[in-house]
């Protein structure tokens, strides 16, 4: 799996979820999907739920100001198994520019026929701690 290749998958998904397209986004996971953000775990049973959760994140990266969402892969495991996992910080430009951030975030893939799709995420650093509390709660109702 290319860099260029998983880059491209990748910034495919946060234009989608900065344009509202969450639905399309979505369906590139495999469910239940476990959400790790550091010391917490937020399962998501459905695309509904993913849906709901990633909803709540493009309102508050809007809200902040962030008008793109820049993926850089900074390594990929070799597949075994057809799994592998993507190291891939997300940079989120800002206006103002003091709202830009980062998050690093490690994703479990197996290769399919539709490209990669996402087993588990993990969230090594969070751009918006804040909206954790939020996470959780949603989590627990869905």
């Amino acid at each position: 799996m290319e860099y260029s290749h998983l880059t491209a998958v990748l910034r495919s998904r946060g234009e989608l979820l900065m344009s509202g397209r969450i639905e399309e986004m979505v369906a590139s996971y495999v469910y239940p999907l476990p959400i790790y953000m550091q010391s917490r775990c937020m399962i998501l049973h459905s695309p509904l739920d993913a849906y709901l959760v990633f909803d709540m994140l493009r309102k508050a990266l809007l809200e902040r100001g962030v008008v793109t969402l820049r993926p850089q892969v900074n390594a990929v495991e070799l597949p075994r198994g057809g799994r592998f996992r993507i190291w891939a910080d997300w940079h989120e430009l800002a206006f103002p520019v003091e709202e830009t951030r980062k998050s690093s975030v490690i994703y479990y893939c197996r290769e399919t026929e539709f490209g990669p799709q996402v087993e588990m995420i993990n969230y090594t650093l969070t751009s918006m701690p804040e909206l954790n509390q939020q996470f959780a709660a949603l989590a627990l109702t869905a």
